[in-house]
């Protein structure tokens, strides 16, 4: 029997939460990028940008009453939030100084791949033919659509170092994927975002204040502030209300298979934005980063039919 309308759109919500998710997501990365070539505070910028987001969400989570929650799974969300907001962000920051954008992403695809191993090992997800292809054509799709500029030479750093860097971050991400899954079943979404992100702030507080946060937000000029605003509110809040909404929805590996559209989203907003240069091998690249997602998708609507 044919799902009804219904159905089908249940289960398209999460996918379509997901790709608002890393579209807003990649275009984050431009904003950022706009600000931080006026300004050197990459951790004030993570700060202002967590409090905003999570300053946005509060209202809807003490307009549903769903704050109540345990000082255990506090602690938890808070000690998550430092690996996704503190020292992913703070990594990243830290090794663009070192290797190209480029090479980052491709390092950055490999999120899904390692979601999925570190979600099996936790006993929080299995390994699927499926899933593992997906993962494999969606880290192909983000290598196709960098192209070249992933190889070219690190300018002014040591390009093992910021290799290693952009790893760690990835790690860091790839844990909070597949740990953190359980909390947003259990709990509410935004609510535990929120406490994701004030685990986030509260690591780079420290680092804002070696920075001086006063003097490097006093430093932001005209578009500084547009680009700010887009990086608190659909690049912080509704990025992540809309992943943590997938994540609940579809599980730890399902979800990372859309977190490599992310940089090709960036590209393309570069393109877009900043006038940088599209290549028919970014055509082909985001034809293969779609493709991971949509098996994804094909291969859940199968389970779900055949259950039927």
């Amino acid at each position: 029997m044919a799902p009804n309308r219904e159905t089908v759109l249940g289960l398209a919500l999460p996918h379509i939460a997901l790709l608002f998710a890393v579209i807003f997501l990649g275009s984050s990365f431009v904003a950022a990028r706009a600000i931080m070539a006026d300004s050197d505070g990459p951790a004030t910028l993570g700060l202002v940008r967590y409090i905003g987001a999570a300053l946005c969400l509060l209202p809807f989570v003490m307009a549903t009453r769903h704050w109540r929650i345990s000082r255990r799974i506090v602690l938890m969300a808070m000690v998550l939030g430092v690996l996704q907001f503190g020292l992913f962000h703070l990594a990243v920051n830290t090794a663009l100084q070192q290797i190209p954008a480029a090479r980052g992403a491709v390092i950055f695809a490999l999120i899904p791949i390692l979601t999925m191993l570190i979600a099996a090992a936790a006993g929080r997800d299995r390994i699927t033919m499926v899933m593992t292809g997906a993962a494999i054509l969606s880290f192909s799709g983000v290598a196709l659509a960098v192209g070249e500029a992933a190889f070219r030479p690190a300018v002014g750093g040591d390009s093992l170092i910021g290799e290693a860097l952009f790893l760690f971050a990835v790690c860091c991400g790839a844990t909070y994927n597949a740990l953190s899954a359980r909390l947003y079943q259990n709990h509410s979404v935004l609510a535990i975002s929120i406490l994701t992100m004030i685990g986030g702030f509260a690591f780079l507080m420290p680092f804002s204040l070696l920075e001086g946060p006063v003097r490097v937000v006093s430093a932001y000029r005209g578009d500084d502030w547009a680009w700010l605003l887009w990086l608190i509110i659909p690049g912080g809040a509704m990025s992540m209300a809309f992943f943590n909404y997938g994540l609940r929805r579809l599980g730890p590996t399902r979800a990372a298979i859309w977190v490599p559209l992310s940089p090709i989203a960036a590209t393309a907003a570069g393109a877009w934005l900043l006038d940088e240069t599209i290549t028919p091998l970014f055509l082909a690249g985001l034809a293969c980063a779609v493709a991971g997602p949509m098996m994804v998708s094909w291969s859940r609507m199968q389970e779900r039919n055949s259950i039927r």
